[in-house]
C-alpha cells in the first residue's frame, strides 16, 4: 500500500474521519504498517500495551482460554482497534489476539495515540463514541446470552 492508500483506508474509519489531512498524513507516516500471516499471534494474553493497532485489512480473533481449553472468543474485523482499552485503563491484555486471515495493521505508538487524544477534540469524541458503541454491543450480548440460560 502507498501513503495515499493508507490515508484513504484511515479516512474510511469513523475514528479518523474528523482528522485534518495533515494529521491524517502524520498518523499514516508515524504509524508502522505491519503484515501478519493467518495464524500469527499478534498480542499475548497478559501483555502490557505499548501501542494501538488499527486493522486496515483482515480478520482477527481475541480469545481467553482456561487451563481446560474452555473460554470465550471474539471476532474482530477491518476497522477494529486493538489496544486502546488496555492502554487507556493501564491494564494488560485480557486475551490473546491471533490473525484469522492475512492481516494488515497500522501500529500507532502510545505517545502518538495520546497526542491525538489531547490535541484533537474530534478524535477524542470519535474514540468516545466508538468505545460507547462497543460497550453497548457487549452489554446487549451479555444480557441476551444470560436470558438464553
Amino acid at each position: 500500500m502507498t501513503l495515499e492508500t493508507d490515508i484513504s483506508c484511515l479516512r474510511q474509519l469513523p475514528l479518523f474521519r474528523a482528522l485534518p489531512l495533515p494529521r491524517l498524513k502524520l498518523v499514516a507516516l508515524m504509524g508502522e504498517k505491519l503484515h501478519f500471516d493467518a495464524g500469527t499471534q499478534i498480542i499475548a494474553e497478559g501483555e502490557k500495551p505499548e501501542c494501538v493497532f488499527v486493522v486496515l485489512q483482515g480478520d482477527l480473533e481475541l480469545k481467553h482460554l482456561t487451563a481446560e481449553g474452555h473460554g470465550r472468543r471474539l471476532s474482530l474485523h477491518s476497522g477494529s482497534l486493538l489496544g486502546d482499552v488496555p492502554l487507556l485503563t493501564g491494564q494488560n491484555y485480557v486475551g490473546a489476539v491471533t490473525a484469522k486471515t492475512a492481516v494488515t495493521a497500522l501500529r500507532l505508538p502510545k505517545d502518538l495515540f495520546f497526542e491525538l487524544l489531547e490535541t484533537i477534540p474530534d478524535f477524542s469524541l470519535a474514540l468516545s463514541r466508538d468505545l460507547a458503541s462497543r460497550l453497548y454491543r457487549l452489554a446487549d450480548f451479555t444480557l441476551r446470552a444470560e436470558q438464553v440460560h
